[in-house]
């Protein structure tokens, strides 16, 4: 592969990344702010992040492609 096609790519996956992190934190400060009740959005919020790590990370979107 060429640097420049790379270039696109290693830009969303740190995009991805950082979209993760702030979700963690998220999740994190959501668990200290509220006592109880949190349960709906914590789930919201992780599956979020799986369908991310899914689709940008483990490339699940590929295993429903036809073969080039």
């Amino acid at each position: 592969m060429q640097q420049a096609s790379l270039k696109p790519a290693m830009r969303r996956g740190l995009w991805v990344f950082v979209i993760l992190v702030v979700l963690a934190v998220l999740e994190y400060l959501l668990a200290l702010v509220m006592k109880s009740g949190n349960l709906p959005w914590m789930i919201i919020m992780n599956i979020v992040d799986a369908a991310l790590i899914l689709y940008f990370f483990m490339h699940m979107a590929q295993l429903w492609r036809k073969e080039e």
